[in-house]
């Protein structure tokens, strides 16, 4: 039976990285639990799993008996988050399981008693070792995923093949880029980055990469969550992908304590092909004009108070160095707005999803953007002004949105 000793911080901190694969309600009733068993004498390893994807966590613990056991993930986490702050060196939260497979959880004077399910009910958590991998920089991975994460298809809809973000190893000029895509249909969003491909270059999850997978949107909204420094490990093979998280050593711990207790985020991929991307891509012809990011922004959010509330159109109206950004909705009015651009050419107007245009200006740190277009049934396209880049950091990201117009 299951009986450990453990600093609240550690616990919560475990509990905390799992609660997005636990099931909070769902077919299954186990899936809403957490696995909670020892690793070793110093370590209690905790798993979630929705079917979908898995997380494993390892925390630093006193094992005092070895056993497994599965607790409600939302009780438990709800329960740890509420006990008080102690500074005192012997304040530990006491996990105890007992032989009707009733857990105590209590800490100084208070006490709870969980139900639990057995361990043996438990699903199979898929997971892989394998040298064939690489990693990059956790942050430059988080910058790539919310670029893009956004334009993703709901779950609810038939193209589970737009559900996901897909992952492509591309090169230019001898070096190697991850460029991620995400579309609805209706917006395309690219982001790519130089990187240091440090996996093998031959075979497995390298040729796999050239290919490009889809990664379900899900476990890159956990990958997200991740407020850690320093390198993600990534390992693919052609079904799954798993995202490891190497564990920081603690003062107090051995080398080996470490070894395999590494944090791992485990999805399935999304089969299916992904859409020929590069087809709505802007080729040469387009006219661009320069505005400033924030005004931009500010302008289409106000004027889009007014905009229908199942389109969300609006219409942007581009003439010589002015931009009229305008929507009528014939229920409640009409609103508009006037930004001073940098623009020459033939006048031009193009009604968009005034939604779609600020998920991705809210994602440009750069002080203006191109916006590129050529007739009212091409795409418009929107990504950073590179003579007005944020930093080097930035600048190395590439950033595109596209958007496909309404019909009037």
């Amino acid at each position: 039976m299951l009986n450990f000793k453990i600093k609240k911080h550690f616990f919560l901190n475990c509990l905390s990285l799992v609660q997005g694969a636990s099931e909070k309600k769902g077919s299954m009733p186990i899936i809403s639990n957490l696995l909670i068993e020892n690793a070793g004498s110093r370590t209690v390893k905790i798993s979630a799993t929705d079917l979908e994807i898995s997380i494993i966590a390892y925390c630093k613990a006193e094992i005092l008996s070895e056993g497994k056991i599965t607790v409600n993930s939302k009780k438990l986490y709800s329960i740890i988050k509420e006990f008080p702050e102690s500074k005192e060196k012997d304040a530990y939260i006491s996990f105890i399981e007992n032989e009707n497979g009733v857990v105590t959880v209590s800490y100084k004077k208070t006490v709870f008693k969980l139900t639990t399910v057995p361990a043996s009910d438990y699903p199979t958590i898929i997971d892989f070792k394998s040298e064939d991998n690489f990693n990059i920089n956790l942050k430059t991975l988080k910058t790539l995923i919310g670029k893009v994460i956004f334009s993703t298809a709901l779950n609810e809809d038939t193209k589970r093949n737009l559900t996901g973000v897909y992952f492509i190893l591309t090169e230019d000029g001898g070096e190697d880029r991850l460029r991620l895509v995400a579309t609805d249909g209706h917006r395309l969003s690219l982001a790519q980055s130089e990187i240091i491909y440090s996996g093998k270059k031959t075979g497995g999850i390298y040729d796999l990469l050239k290919k490009g997978v889809i990664i379900p949107k899900k476990i890159l909204a956990e990958v997200l969550k991740l407020d850690k420094d320093g390198l993600i490990k990534i390992l693919i093979n052609l079904n799954n992908v798993i995202f490891e998280l190497e564990k920081e050593q603690d003062a107090e711990e051995e080398e080996g304590d470490l070894l395999n207790k590494n944090t791992k985020l485990i999805s399935r991929l999304i089969e299916g092909k992904f859409p020929d991307y590069e087809t709505v891509l802007p080729k040469d012809g387009y006219k661009t004009s320069v505005i400033n990011t924030k005004k931009f922004f500010n302008s289409i959010k106000i004027v889009s108070l007014l905009a229908e509330e199942k389109s969300y159109s609006i219409e942007l109206s581009f003439s010589d160095d002015n931009l009229l950004v305008k929507t009528v909705n014939a229920n409640v009015g009409e609103a508009s707005d006037e930004l001073e651009i940098a623009y020459k050419g033939e006048p031009i107007s193009i009604k968009l999803n005034s939604r779609y245009i600020m998920d991705f200006i809210s994602n440009i740190s750069e002080e203006n953007l191109n916006v590129r277009f050529n007739t009212i049934y091409t795409p418009l396209v929107i990504e950073p002004n590179p003579e007005q880049s944020a930093g080097e950091s930035q600048a190395a990201v590439k950033f595109i949105g596209v958007f496909m117009p309404m019909r009037y």
